[in-house]
């Protein structure tokens, strides 16, 4: 009808950023969008969380996906897509995709050079950016030493034995009146589980980034040897297939690179039909690569020894019994510690902003306490990433804080490798800021 005003239709898509408040988001959530978003938050994030698997003893900390506190609705340690009630949530790094990559690179030591950031385009570019550069790393590195190249045997028949004779088969095919021998050989292959859940992830990516430069000579070479044995199209490997491979101690990072790559294809969150009501997605754990940033960081910052403290070969004891000393209670793992015995000093990361009204969590300050405390450590610190955008906290400008177990600092650390390593450097050569 001329003149009317057409509803507009609800919108089916809300990006927001992590570490941002609801009130600093693009747009407000519609009434509809709040209830919606309550939902979300309600989700348990396990069966959408794509590890990096860069430390396999890491066990990753389960926070809701979405909290909301006197600012309202928030992300919290993750980024990526969540399609849930036929809506998309993007929850895009505030501190920038080429930040989080330079994050990977640092902490597996491989340079990662795509160029997506000025190709791609649309909402979901900066999340599928995200997971080519962990998928690239974790190929990368796998394949620094060797390709995954597998054993198949084979068997022939014959008047002469070609590798090992089969004698049950030999004597089934002389029963049958068959004069020739059954030999049986190992051909080396890289047709296997690992190769096709690679190249199958390879081009999932180059599907979602077409035109984009993001694979570098290097890995265009690997994938290239995988094409030719695997083909261009290969059937995709089960999670139980690519498990139950054999790898070598040199080919072992194959794995991880392959399950990571079948878990992409699993979770793809661009896969889903607008219409699907079924909740589907893929969420990066920043905190994770925060935490490992952090501690390659402190390593490149001091001579001293430095260990990744979440290990289950270094952990501490809240308390511990006084009729039987092998009877303890609290077990407590620090992200990073500094030193063999004593140890000098401690690092905990925390994947938030310092800089709010909230500032320390009453939770993480009694943390830092314990570990301090416990380890013995005279320096002892909350790591925070920095934010471009605000002046040094007062928590840590007024830092040290001097407890009876030592100093407790907290620091805004550079998300920038050099600058970070300086900053350790500063206060792990001061004690201080």
């Amino acid at each position: 009808m001329k003149g009317s005003v057409a509803k507009e239709a609800p919108p089916d898509r809300l990006v927001i950023k992590d570490l941002t408040p609801e009130g600093h988001w693009a747009r407000q959530p519609t009434e509809d969008e709040q209830k919606w978003l309550a939902s979300i938050a309600k989700l348990s994030p396990e069966p959408y969380v794509l590890k990096a698997q860069l430390e396999a003893d890491h066990e990753p900390t389960i926070e809701p996906i979405l909290t909301r506190d006197a600012d309202g609705w928030r992300a919290n340690l993750y980024i990526g897509e969540i399609r849930h009630d036929g809506r998309t949530l993007v929850i895009q790094p505030r501190l920038g995709v080429e930040t989080i990559m330079s994050w990977i690179s640092t902490i597996l030591n491989v340079q990662i050079l795509p160029r997506t950031a000025e190709q791609s385009t649309g909402t979901t570019s900066a999340v599928t950016q995200l997971l080519a550069a962990l998928w690239r790393a974790s190929v990368l590195t796998a394949g620094q030493h060797a390709l995954p190249r597998t054993g198949l045997k084979v068997s022939s028949n014959g008047l002469a034995v070609n590798g090992r004779l089969d004698v049950g088969a030999t004597a089934r095919r002389r029963a049958s009146g068959h004069r020739d021998l059954v030999s049986t050989r190992v051909v080396r292959t890289y047709d296997n589980a690992p190769s096709r859940a690679v190249v199958l992830a390879d081009r999932y990516f180059d599907h979602h980034l077409a035109g984009a430069r993001w694979r570098g000579p290097r890995l265009d070479e690997q994938l290239a040897t995988l094409r030719d044995a695997t083909g261009s199209r290969p059937a995709k490997p089960s999670l139980h297939e690519i498990q139950r491979t054999r790898y070598s101690p040199i080919t072992i990072k194959w794995r991880r690179a392959a399950e990571l790559s079948w878990r992409i294809l699993n979770k793809d969150p661009l896969g889903v039909a607008a219409e699907d009501e079924s909740t589907h997605g893929v969420l990066i754990d920043v905190a994770e690569l925060w935490e490992l940033f952090v501690l390659h960081c402190a390593g490149l910052a001091t001579e001293q020894p430095v260990r990744h403290g979440t290990t289950t070969q270094t952990s501490g004891h809240l308390a511990r019994s006084t009729v039987n000393p092998l009877r303890t209670m609290g077990k407590l793992y620090p992200d990073v510690l500094v030193g063999e015995e004593p140890v000098t000093a401690l690092l905990d990361a925390k994947y938030k902003r310092l800089g709010d009204w909230r500032g320390v969590d009453r939770e993480d300050l009694y943390q830092l306490h314990a570990y301090s405390s416990t380890f013995g450590a005279p320096l002892a610190a909350l790591a925070y990433p920095a934010m471009e955008d605000e002046e040094v906290p007062d928590f840590e400008r007024n830092s040290p804080w001097q407890t009876s177990a030592g100093e407790l600092s907290f620091l805004t650390l550079p998300t920038e490798k050099d600058a970070c390593v300086a900053k350790l450097a500063r206060w792990f050569g001061k004690g201080g800021t």
